[in-house]
């Protein structure tokens, strides 16, 4: 009898757990959305990286850029919420969560590939960058509003020039 209530205890975590997980994106499928120069007119870039779990929202007045957001079964309000905008060169991909594993995901995949993390000023949060050659991640956490946890992931598509060594420097606010 115990070995059957522990077998649906785990069944059950197991399906409380999947929305969590699922709100997720891997780094790379933010990579893979930021290398397409499509992913700001093509909602299907965007979809074809992230789980069915997720709907696209088109722009309002309210807010001016399309997006697409994660709302578990249930919820009433969105627990992540992701956008592709325009940058001088390239495009960002923010993906914004409530989920703290999210970053810890992603800070773990950008520690394996020996990227070192750099402090960004910001006053209301606490936040790191990532650089490589071909693209820079943000990690912001603490951040005051709807989502906590913020990742900025610049990227310069293919076909386009890279950003001058200056440009790079710059912070880059969620």
């Amino acid at each position: 009898m115990r070995a059957y209530l522990f077998i649906c205890c785990l069944a059950i975590l197991a399906v409380l757990t999947v929305p969590a997980h699922a709100q997720c994106i891997a780094l790379s499928d933010l990579l893979a959305i930021g290398a397409d120069p499509m992913a700001q007119s093509s909602g299907k870039v965007v979809t074809d990286h992230v789980s069915v779990d997720w709907t696209f929202v088109g722009a309002t007045p309210a807010a001016k850029d399309a997006s697409w957001a994660f709302t578990p079964a249930g919820a009433s309000a969105p627990t992540a919420r992701m956008l592709v905008r325009p940058q001088r060169p390239g495009q960002d991909v923010v993906f914004k969560t409530t989920q703290a594993s999210c970053l810890r995901d992603l800070r773990s995949e950008l520690k394996a590939r020996k990227l070192v993390a750099q402090p960004v000023t910001c006053p209301s949060c606490e936040a790191v960058r990532y650089q490589s050659a071909d693209f820079d991640v943000t990690l912001y956490s603490q951040m005051k509003g709807e989502f906590p946890f913020v990742v900025v992931v610049h990227q310069v598509p293919a076909g386009l020039p890279p950003p001058a060594p200056a440009a790079a420097a710059g912070s880059k606010n969620p």
